[in-house]
């Protein structure tokens, strides 16, 4: 382990984490994000992601015998793993009980499935939280493709990336501008509370891209332009989902009738 400690919320690295935590713009351009715990750290290391660095805090290897074990296989591999003084790592912290460790790493880049089956878009999605859960969700069965539109959050928001659980690293994910998205090459069908037809009168056993719209105001105009069909979930009450339920409800009958019918 390292002998000094950092102890300057200036230290470079610091800020260069604190940036890439609170900025999209400095994500894209930098190309990098950060993993907060054990658990996204592990996922990365997994899919074969190695950290640019990591910055710990000196008690992480103590309470989480995991943290250690990431500790000794990064530098062995003479991936820099940086202490950290305990205040200046919870101030940079993005959650509630930190476990003392986080990674900087590149963003990944996982090339689509071929040929393309079902494709998730996902149009405006603003919360964070939602969008993460969307992204689980559509990793557990086995989208080929999500697509974000251009005004959906940042994939790589730290928030986002906790809600995945891991799924950034198994799933492509793409921001598109509507442009290319009206070339996908397949049938697009829009989940609205106005949709024609329900759910489960939809025959989802070929190539189809569902599109999720934003959580106030529902699907955009680009997407309604392009589609070829727009479908709803039944419901008892009047009462909508949110995205992320939306998503998940009609991806698992698409798995269903896929793979249970």
């Amino acid at each position: 382990m390292p002998s000094l400690m950092i102890t300057s919320s200036e230290n470079n690295r610091v800020k260069q984490v604190r940036a890439l935590l609170t900025q999209a713009k400095q994500r894209r351009q930098e190309q990098q994000c950060v993993l907060e715990g054990v658990r996204l750290i592990e996922d990365a290391l997994l899919a074969r992601v190695q950290p640019d660095f990591v910055l710990y805090r000196p008690d992480a290897d103590l309470r989480i015998s995991a943290a250690a074990e990431i500790l000794n296989r990064l530098q062995a591999q003479n991936i820099p793993c940086l202490v950290v003084e305990p205040t200046i790592f919870n101030k940079l912290s993005d959650t509630q009980n930190p476990q003392g460790i986080l990674a900087v790493c590149p963003l990944p880049e996982l090339a689509p499935r071929q040929p393309l089956s079902l494709v998730l878009i996902l149009d405006g999605i603003a919360d964070p939280g939602n969008l993460g859960s969307a992204l689980r969700t559509a990793g557990a069965v086995g989208v080929d493709l999500v697509i974000l539109s251009p005004d959906t959050v940042d994939p790589f928001n730290p928030k986002v990336l906790r809600g995945g659980m891991g799924a950034h690293f198994r799933l492509p994910i793409q921001q598109q501008t509507w442009a290319e998205i009206g070339q996908l090459g397949l049938p697009l069908v829009i989940a609205d509370a106005d949709g024609e037809r329900h759910i489960f009168e939809m025959d989802w056993t070929t190539p189809v891209a569902l599109v999720v719209g934003n959580e106030a105001h529902g699907p955009s105009q680009n997407a309604r332009v392009i589609a070829s069909q727009v479908i709803r979930i039944p419901m008892v009450s009047a009462e909508s989902l949110n995205a992320a339920m939306a998503a998940s409800v009609i991806l698992y009958e698409i798995f269903r009738q896929r793979h249970y019918a």
